[in-house]
């Protein structure tokens, strides 16, 4: 079956509705961007002005470049990201207000989600091209990482990002904060001090950084070791942004 940009196949469906307006899928399972989905819930359109979607989402090896989805005020199909690539699973679940084309009102609905990605890479995203000059390897417009784990909540158009760990290319970072469906954001990053460079270390504090003799000991996280971190604050939006140094709370 095509649907929009969608080609999806294996459909394994069981859906009623009721006299009331709701339409409940009890089963709704189908092979799409290079992976498996299953679909559980309702929508409920008892109001036509309030009409919810209600679901419970599996996820499994979808293939973030083929996750296309329709947004309020865009118009048309996007990528549900044009900076994180990789193959995503896990499970979504929330409260989601739709328009009567079922597009969904994202700044009016809260969604909850646990992802893995795997095989991933973050690339061309200004604010951490920025970064490239406080770090030794100064190729920042592809990181590339092996798996990014968390818990993402999105609650009126906002998205919080809890405190997460990732190994990448680069070494690894902490990462936390929160962005808007404007781009508006602010995020908070760890990085250990032997991967900032001198010259990143002179415009963070104004000296140089003790010089280290081997600085690939801090390219993979141990929690058993204890590292000396620079704590980083990057706010604004992807246009317009600053680098300072910061804690989140």
């Amino acid at each position: 079956m095509n649907y929009h940009r969608y080609l999806a196949s294996h459909i394994n469906a069981v859906m009623r509705t009721t006299t009331e307006h709701y339409l409940y899928m009890d089963t709704l399972q189908m092979d799409i961007a290079g992976g498996h989905m299953d679909i559980g819930g309702y929508f409920n359109g008892s109001d036509r002005n309030n009409i919810y979607f209600s679901p419970t989402i599996g996820m499994k090896n979808i293939n973030l470049d083929k996750l296309m989805f329709k947004f309020e005020n865009f118009g048309q199909d996007q990528l549900v990201s044009e900076n994180l690539h990789g193959r995503i699973s896990g499970k979504l679940w929330g409260k989601i207000h739709m328009h009567a084309d079922l597009v969904p009102i994202i700044d009016d609905s809260e969604i909850h989600m646990d992802v893995e990605v795997t095989g991933g890479s973050v690339e061309k995203y200004g604010p951490l091209e920025a970064l490239s000059g406080f770090f030794e390897d100064e190729k920042l417009h592809k990181v590339i990482f092996d798996t990014l784990q968390n818990h993402i909540d999105m609650t009126d158009g906002v998205m919080t990002i809890p405190n997460m760990v990732i190994n990448t290319n680069l070494g690894f970072i902490e990462i936390s904060g929160k962005q808007d469906m404007e781009y508006n954001m602010e995020y908070y990053l760890k990085v250990p001090m032997k991967m900032i460079t001198s010259a990143g270390s002179n415009k963070l504090f104004g000296k140089k950084k003790e010089e280290t003799s081997n600085p690939e000991e801090l390219f993979e996280y141990d929690p058993t070791k204890k590292y000396r971190y620079v704590n980083i604050k990057i706010s604004g939006d992807a246009e317009d942004y600053k680098i300072t140094l910061g804690k989140g709370k």
